[in-house]
């Protein structure tokens, strides 16, 4: 199916904040994915993302977003090609004392063997997961897996939590 037909189709059967029934999901919708950006934000792109389009600036504003509401203290980034203006994101905002590791995957094969030592609080956020066949088969895998708990469909971006005490929950939202 073609790219654009399959996020209208996800802009369709996807719901808002007031779809979902887990609390930490609410939360996080209302609290970071549906947050306004500050308009100085949007003026201080880096060049290569403003550059890509409307598009890739929310999609680099949310992940903005996403890593001031995780404090973190190590990332991982997984790509095919280099991706300065991400790198030096995830660096920007790296603390100290949080236990927790952010992976940004950005690849098309990828194998699942590194879950084995992805911890509890840690996050995947997973660029473009339905952007090729191989992409969508990646992140239907990494559902399907037992040591993922909550995933979330953003349809350009995939965030995906591994919290201890809450059910096996896969969520679709409007972004």
């Amino acid at each position: 199916m073609n790219y654009h037909l399959k996020y209208w189709r996800h802009y369709f059967i996807s719901h808002s904040r007031h779809g979902t029934h887990s609390p930490f999901v609410y939360k996080l919708v209302d609290e970071v994915i549906y947050q306004k950006d500050n308009p100085d934000m949007r003026l201080n792109l880096p060049r290569d993302i403003s550059v890509r389009g409307k598009v890739e600036e929310k999609k680099y504003l949310l992940i903005d977003r996403l890593l001031k509401a995780f404090a973190f203290d190590q990332f991982v980034v997984l790509a095919e090609k280099s991706l300065p203006s991400y790198e030096v994101l995830l660096k920007q905002q790296a603390g100290s004392y949080s236990f927790r590791k952010i992976y940004y995957i950005d690849k098309t094969n990828l194998d699942l063997d590194f879950l084995a030592i992805v911890g509890e609080r840690d996050m995947l956020i997973v660029n473009e997961p339905h952007l090729s066949v191989e992409r969508e088969d990646y992140w239907k895998r990494l559902k399907d897996d037992s040591r993922v708990v909550v995933t979330i469909d953003l349809y350009r971006i995939g965030l995906v939590f591994f919290r201890a005490g809450q059910r096996k929950e896969n969520f679709l939202i409007r972004f």
